[in-house]
């Protein structure tokens, strides 16, 4: 994962031409748009239907 948000963080940095002092600010990007990649393939869990208890003797 690492490897990955560098070599992203890396890409966009380049493409907006190599501005000084701004690491943090394209790695936090980097995992953000990791993270919403991420989070796309996710799917939702399956809604359960609820179990039929038993109904209670009455003594």
């Amino acid at each position: 994962m690492h490897e990955e948000v560098q070599r992203r963080a890396y890409a966009m940095w380049e493409a907006d031409g190599r501005p000084e002092g701004q690491d943090q600010t394209y790695w936090f990007k980097a995992v953000a748009e990791l993270a919403s990649e991420a989070a796309k393939s996710i799917k939702p869990p399956r809604k359960r239907t609820p179990r039929a208890t038993k109904a209670k003797k009455v003594a």
